[in-house]
């Protein structure tokens, strides 16, 4: 009932929106006419604008603005864009900023050739905005469906340790500073951002924590906001999991579940969390990797709908090997595991290189970022690297660590 509520309301307004649009009106010669284009195929010619025109068309009048806010037309534009997955990078600059930057996810080359080492043709960044903020931190950064989560740690009287969460929009080029979550015994905050795609719905976990006598970080009150309501406030909610949430690793959320990374502090087993952003429950998974490696911490991945991860075989990113694990069934905490014996070309690519794995694609090709200026690309199937020359950030991220980000999507909706 609620969806068909929804959808006769859209309808009342896509309709008066029409009846606005195509009321008579009189011509200069006394005679009247109607407006010869319909609100629907204004709104099919919005879609195929990007979006700095769409942000500029807001301001043209009042009626094309009412037409921009309609739920039919962004969720329509939303719907196209998650059809056309982007990369969205991100830095920190010299002033203090952080900038973000997004461009189109390049085509695969196919798997037919063998060639060791491809070259796709160049694409170019677009800009999209810049937000004052203190750390850049990829493991204080989240993005789903177009909205960035990230925890900006402000400078109060010297001491950097006024934490403040905010949500963002790099397509709208919006921000909103989240509630402070209350309580009197905390001694620090932990949050993660996820999505339930049934009710679409965000939502942000989060947690006070303490320090024990072991020195691990214990997880206390957990409570949960939801987006989108006219007061958003924070909820209690029940873990039955004690457990110490490690926040300086990889949190992703995939088809309505948040997965992170903890140490269950009453079985002594490292454990990965599992929380249904619908029902608000918990779970876990035993994981029996170490978090780290000499190389630097293992990434969460979406690996076609299941939970992932990456390691390098070695003991560093030129390794001759990449290890892929794979979630199989989350209640017999069982995990397949997939090798693969990189060409030796890998070792000429990513000599004394820092190298942040972004996604694996749909046609297994598994995605690293190392800078500014390109992408890299490998196929597990063919054993094949190819490269893709980024243009339009090299100025900006000269002197800046980038992160980047897989499966962006540009949303036009207000917060």
């Amino acid at each position: 009932m609620k969806n068909l509520r929804q959808n006769v309301s859209e309808t009342e307004d896509l309709l008066a929106v029409n009846q606005r649009n195509t009321r008579s009106k009189t011509s200069t010669d006394g005679g009247e006419y109607s407006e010869p284009i319909p609100v629907d195929l204004i709104i099919e010619i919005f879609l195929r604008l990007p979006l700095k025109s769409i942000a500029r068309c807001r301001c043209v009048s009042k009626h094309w603005a009412s037409i921009l806010r309609l739920p039919y037309f962004t969720d329509l534009f939303l719907t196209r864009s998650c059809a056309r997955p982007r990369l969205l990078f991100s830095c920190l600059n010299d002033d203090g900023h952080m900038l973000f930057f997004s461009l189109p996810e390049p085509q695969n080359l196919g798997n037919k050739s063998k060639t060791k080492r491809k070259r796709s043709s160049p694409l170019t960044a677009t800009y999209l905005m810049k937000i004052p903020y203190a750390i850049l931190d990829e493991r204080r950064i989240s993005c789903i469906r177009g909205l960035v989560f990230f925890i900006d740690e402000r400078n109060v009287n010297g001491k950097m340790h006024h934490q403040v969460s905010v949500i963002c929009n790099p397509s709208t080029g919006q921000t909103l500073t989240l509630p402070k979550v209350k309580s009197r015994r905390r001694i620090g905050v932990r949050s993660y951002f996820g999505y339930d795609p049934i009710d679409k719905q965000y939502k942000v976990l989060a947690m006070t924590w303490k320090v024990n006598r072991s020195y691990w970080v214990v997880s206390e009150e957990h409570q949960v906001l939801t987006l989108g309501t006219n007061k958003p406030s924070w909820k209690r909610i029940e873990c039955c999991i004690p457990h110490s949430p490690r926040y300086g690793y990889h949190n992703i959320c995939i088809n309505g579940v948040l997965y992170y990374r903890a140490f269950n502090t009453s079985s002594r087993d490292y454990i990965i969390v599992c929380f249904d952003v619908k029902s608000e429950k918990f779970s876990f998974v035993k994981d029996t990797y170490a978090f780290t490696t000499s190389s630097g911490c293992v990434p969460l991945i979406n690996y076609k709908g299941k939970l992932g991860s990456i390691l390098f075989g070695g003991s560093n990113y030129i390794s001759g090997s990449i290890k892929l694990r794979v979630l199989e069934d989350a209640e017999k905490h069982e995990w397949s595991e997939h090798i693969f014996v990189l060409p030796t070309s890998w070792q000429n690519i990513f000599q004394d290189t820092c190298l942040h794995v972004v996604k694996v694609t749909q046609t297994n090709e598994i995605v690293f970022a190392r800078s500014s200026s390109d992408v890299l690309y490998y196929n597990t199937e063919t054993n094949t690297i190819r490269k893709v020359a980024i243009h339009g950030m090299e100025e900006a991220f000269k002197d800046g660590i980038v992160y980047a980000f897989g499966d962006h999507v540009e949303d036009v909706k207000l917060l």
